[in-house]
């Protein structure tokens, strides 16, 4: 599948999510709206996160193919020109901002006194936000695809051209820095998901929360982060020799 479709599947259940939540709180259904506002405001920052890490992902794995292989210079200047307006970018920031905003006033306003329809003005410009934000994020992976198909076919002629010249096609080894900051994240970011439930969910009371099986999932990660530091070191010292 195309990132397209990742992100186009997740924009639709944020869509509906983010209607039913609405029909929900205008209906006064309070106690359902509120448990489904939750998960809703947690997908909805999901794919405004997702459309984030599509575009820094393939705009390195771009600007690598264009460091390491002979593509022609005017993709350099197209990804350029792409990232320079960076309309996603501040359209995926103000919907999850805005969407938070509204959760926090939902919850929060019996206790600071503000009225109740404070929540429901929030809650529609919340939800007219996040419909710009998705159009413009969808417009905006259409675009970054485009790119990315282009910058395969160009990478294909090259190895086809390579084989016709019965030369190997160029292999990039495997970073162990690249190895090893992933590895680390998993291992730092596997107790995200816990702290969360902890300190939102459950008010400060740990005692709710197992902590399975994000403690498996930071194990395993600091131990692929360990192989990683070993696969590194030797590899700087092969460097070091070499030299």
């Amino acid at each position: 599948m195309r990132m397209i479709h990742y992100f186009g599947a997740a924009a639709f259940l944020t869509i509906v999510a983010l209607l039913v939540s609405a029909w929900l709180g205008i209906s006064g259904q309070l106690d359902v709206h509120f448990r489904v506002a939750l998960v809703t405001a947690i997908l909805t920052i999901g794919t405004h996160s997702l459309l984030i890490l599509f575009m820094v992902i393939t705009g390195r794995i771009i600007r690598e193919a264009i460091l390491h292989r002979d593509l022609p210079a005017e993709f350099l200047a197209e990804l350029n020109e792409f990232f320079s307006r960076k309309k996603a970018y501040p359209a995926a920031l103000l919907g999850a901002v805005s969407i938070v905003a509204a959760g926090v006033l939902g919850t929060a306003q019996s206790a600071i006194g503000l009225p109740p329809m404070t929540h429901m003005l929030v809650g529609v410009l919340a939800l007219c936000v996040n419909f710009f934000a998705i159009l413009v994020e969808i417009q905006a992976v259409l675009s970054n695809q485009g790119l990315v198909d282009r910058v395969a076919n160009a990478l294909d002629k090259i190895d086809r051209d390579l084989a016709e010249k019965g030369e190997p096609p160029a292999e990039d080894e495997p970073d162990p820095r690249a190895k090893s900051r992933a590895a680390m994240a998993v291992c730092l970011g596997a107790w995200v998901p816990y702290i969360y439930w902890g300190l939102v969910v459950w008010r400060g009371d740990f005692s709710q929360v197992s902590i399975h099986p994000w403690l498996e999932c930071s194990i395993a990660g600091f131990l692929i982060w360990g192989l990683a530091r070993t696969a590194l070191e030797s590899t700087l010292q092969e460097e070091a020799r070499d030299s």
